[in-house]
């Protein structure tokens, strides 16, 4: 058996992969994504590879948190393959992420160009294909008041609201500038309280979950007692303490959400039925500020690949 195949381990008649197939009346399909800065390019691959697979609209919603947010975008916009360059031209990649800005106080990570103006260069007509599409956008940001996810689709009404909605997503906490205002509201990156934001697919009353994990299987987020998580701590204090709260409860919360997901892949018919597909156990998976175009570029094909082994 290839690894591929015994990676995967996908049965063939799971509820979700039924459902991609031949949608059951009723159904609501939804695709959720997952964050982790550059680990996204591995869930760019799986995008991809879902394009490829032709079902890049077979999804009534799409849930993304971070970087997840960036692929989703681009999956239901029709336009994945013009979006791939993001992950891996070198020149983008060293755009958005440059620590001699922190020099001069600027943002580690420029979140704020890549979305207001690199996009529309990249695919003109971004936005309003993305406004357009017939799978609903759901961007999850962390509420820098409460520090509970929120989901942020019922802000977006023209391409402004979309870019602003897509950037408070993916706004790295102290890296990547100040929270991004939403109708009177300050937002952060989803990763502070929803990394993997399915609760919001579950929510929103969906039947068939594909989940696309940035983490290979038994890689989980642990508690960070260090010196830099204790700075990282004092600074979101000082913009609010629920940011800063879950902040340092963030690991408790995932290894729940962890336990819960297992049991759906321990039991395919719990529902909503949740299908998740992962990076292969040796896959590399990037840090997540990496900048090793080829690590990148690696992450990015075993995402596709494992799309493929698992859905195709």
């Amino acid at each position: 058996m290839s690894r591929a195949v015994e990676d995967a381990a996908a049965d063939p008649q799971h509820p979700v992969l039924e459902a991609l197939r031949e949608r059951p009346e009723g159904a609501r399909l939804a695709l959720v994504v997952e964050g982790g800065g550059m680990r996204g390019a591995v869930s760019g691959g799986m995008a991809l590879a879902l394009d490829e697979l032709g079902l890049a609209d077979a999804f009534d919603a799409a849930y993304g948190s971070s970087a997840g947010t960036l692929n989703a975008m681009w999956l239901l916009s029709g336009r994945v393959r013009d979006g791939i360059p993001t992950w891996i031209d070198p020149g983008l990649v060293g755009e958005l992420i440059d620590w001699r800005r922190a020099a001069g106080r600027g943002p580690v990570v420029d979140i704020a160009t890549l979305v207001e103006r690199r996009y529309e260069e990249l695919s003109p007509g971004l936005f309003d294909a993305v406004l357009a599409a017939s799978t609903e956008l759901h961007p999850i940001a962390t509420d820098v008041a409460t520090g509970e996810a929120a989901d942020l689709h019922a802000t977006i009404r023209d391409p402004a609201s979309l870019r602003r909605a897509i950037r408070a997503s993916a706004t790295l906490p102290l890296i990547a500038g100040a929270p991004v205002e939403v109708e009177g509201r300050r937002y952060l990156d989803a990763g502070l309280s929803a990394a993997i934001p399915f609760r919001a697919a579950f929510a929103d009353r969906a039947t068939h979950v594909l989940l696309l994990r940035s983490r290979r299987r038994g890689e989980v987020v642990t508690e960070q007692d260090g010196l830099g998580a204790r700075l990282t701590a004092r600074m979101l204090r000082r913009i609010d303490p629920a940011v800063a709260t879950a902040f340092t409860t963030r690991a408790r919360r995932e290894g729940a959400d962890e336990e819960l997901l297992a049991d759906h892949d321990a039991d395919p018919s719990l529902t909503p039925h949740v299908f998740s597909v992962r990076p292969f156990a040796d896959s590399p998976v990037p840090a997540r500020l990496e900048r090793d175009i080829g690590v990148v570029r690696a992450a990015l094909e075993a995402g596709r690949e494992a799309m493929h082994a698992a859905i195709g």
